[in-house]
């Protein structure tokens, strides 16, 4: 059965679909939440979440968008209401790296240090402000077009891009190699 006679069905009272419809985009929304949450339990609770609020929902989707898409902006709203409750109650670690007098550079030695800039520049997109964090990691991490963040997001594309400019400012302010 195709997705939209799933979801009119379901709509229409046909709840026991739901969960062809849960099977379908499970892997997609969990790595979705994964995206902004780092705790597995949690991304995995959150991932439950996202399907009992599209449950109890359903008749709300006009279908405007892909069924995805709704989906992926439910996921969104509730990992960023959870990284806000959390905020603040996380312990930070030293990330500090201890110095090191270099021998001649071998190719491993440049991997490892490639591995090592690129493991600090997640950290700092980790640490910087949710609305920036979530523009970026799309961007980059998910190789996202400005049309296709602004349509996520529900936000103007000019933002977009605005955001990203401003992250983009704060990771490198942050870089202390």
């Amino acid at each position: 059965m195709d997705e939209e006679s799933l979801i009119k069905r379901i709509a229409a009272g046909e709840k026991e679909f739901f969960g062809e419809l849960m099977l379908r985009h499970q892997d997609f929304i969990f790595n979705v939440v994964k995206n902004y949450v780092r705790f597995e339990e949690e991304a995995r609770d959150i991932t439950q979440d996202v399907f009992l609020k599209a449950y109890e929902n359903i008749e709300k989707f006009r279908g405007d968008s892909k069924f995805s898409s709704w989906l992926y902006r439910i996921a969104y709203n509730l990992s960023i209401n959870w990284s806000e409750r959390v905020k603040g109650r996380e312990t930070q670690l030293d990330d500090g790296f201890a110095e090191t007098i270099p021998e001649e550079a071998s190719a491993a030695d440049e991997e490892f240090d490639r591995q090592l800039v690129l493991s600090r520049i997640k950290e700092i997109i980790e640490e910087i402000p949710v609305k920036y964090k979530v523009v970026i990691k799309l961007y980059y991490f998910e190789e996202k077009s400005y049309q296709e963040i602004a349509d996520s997001l529900g936000i103007p594309i000019n933002t977009v891009k605005i955001q990203l400019l401003r992250a983009k400012e704060l990771v490198r302010k942050k870089i202390d190699f």
